[in-house]
């Protein structure tokens, strides 16, 4: 990592007048550390840059990228659609091709690809993030594929009932959280009256770990939590809390496919009303709302219905996921699982939807803070 951003310091001051090569409106900025003289790496940048003037059009579909990729990881290039654009405007972020890099497999080269920021206005450069590829010399061309084989190439693989794990090579694996996993994913399946769903679970150790086996080198969030993880397109969980449970993240991997139109904010309520957030139940983080609230009286809930704002109470409780696992609490309570699973299946937007179970722009405050006075409402 260190090699690489030296290796940047020095890029940057080429980032806006080295050698180009230039195709379908893409400007690919070539490190003088690419050897050029390479037939393979004039191959690879060729289709590098028809890749990079195409991405944004389709997440589907790429005649540059391998089509098993399609099916098993549904759009296997996500982390860098539109990476270019910023609030400074449309393709501030540029690309930079940094290495090509040999692997033991002859007909596969890791591409290190960079995505750098310039301010005419102030002469400053800014890197957005650092990203590999995996180059595959095919016959008909080059194509291009997902980093994650690669970089778990060799994690164990562990196969329990619906889930397979995959581990790191030094990670034990824990039997018994994986017996506590099982139950719940039967617990989910009793809730929403499914049948389990087949997912692949990468348990990582940190956050930092994610970052690195999804192909980056540097993200600006790859270093913010100690603690964290996500559900990916084709069934995918990564965790890296070190642990072989994630039942929030799993709910997600449900309602993603039961109910395909849920609102986020609402996702984020069920995940966290079923199965808490990070390392804490929901019961924990309900009595940290109710703290937030005693110290906040003013606090709006009409105005916080935005899953991904940034509010967190005592660094571990996310004030809207809350607010909406509440609103699934209270659901549940007054109008009965029937109608909690229609509030999960609407698809009018977020008030609309609410209207139906009685709450209200106008009401909401009154009504959930009536709410968490009461007794917890377990889901099952």
């Amino acid at each position: 990592m260190k090699s690489i951003l030296l290796l940047l310091t020095a890029f940057f001051q080429l980032a806006c007048n080295s050698q180009n090569t230039k195709q379908e409106n893409v400007l690919l900025t070539i490190s003088p550390n690419v050897n050029r003289n390479d037939t393979t790496n004039l191959a690879i940048i060729q289709s590098l840059n028809g890749f990079l003037a195409t991405k944004n059009t389709s997440l589907t579909e790429n005649r540059y990228w391998i089509n098993s990729d399609f099916q098993k990881y549904i759009y296997p290039y996500i982390d860098i659609y539109n990476i270019e654009n910023s609030k400074y405007g449309k393709d501030f972020y540029r690309p930079s091709l940094v290495e090509i890099i040999s692997t033991e497999n002859p007909v596969q080269k890791i591409i290190k690809l960079a995505f750098i920021g310039h301010s005419s206005e102030t002469g400053e450069n800014q890197l957005k993030l650092i990203y590999n590829l995996v180059a595959n010399i095919k016959p008909q061309g080059i194509r291009f594929s997902r980093y994650l084989d690669y970089s778990t190439q060799h994690w164990q693989t562990l196969n329990k009932s619906s889930l397979t794990y995959k581990l790191p090579p030094h990670k034990t694996p824990n039997e018994n959280e994986m017996i506590s996993q099982e139950k719940d994913i039967q617990n989910i399946c009793t809730f929403f009256h499914c049948k389990p769903i087949p997912i692949t679970y990468y348990s990582c150790t940190s956050p930092k770990e994610i970052f690195e086996i999804k192909g980056f080198d540097y993200h600006p969030m790859m270093y913010a939590h100690k603690t964290g993880g996500l559900a990916d397109y084709g069934n995918i969980i990564y965790s890296g809390n070190h642990s072989e449970i994630y039942t929030h993240e799993i709910i997600h991997i449900y309602t993603n496919q039961l109910f395909p139109k849920i609102d986020k904010f609402m996702d984020e309520g069920i995940a966290t009303f079923m199965a808490g957030s990070g390392k804490f139940d929901y019961e924990w983080h309900r009595n940290k709302l109710e703290k937030f609230l005693n110290e906040h009286t003013a606090f709006n809930f009409a105005e916080h219905t935005d899953a991904y704002e940034r509010l967190y109470f005592e660094q571990e409780t996310s004030i809207p996921y809350l607010a909406a696992a509440l609103i699934m609490e209270r659901t549940l309570q007054v109008y009965g699982k029937e109608q909690l699973i229609e509030l999960l299946k609407s698809e009018t937007d977020l008030w609309t939807s609410l209207k139906k179970v009685g709450l209200t722009k106008e009401n909401i405050n009154e009504a959930l803070r009536k709410q968490i006075k009461l007794p917890v409402t377990k889901p099952l």
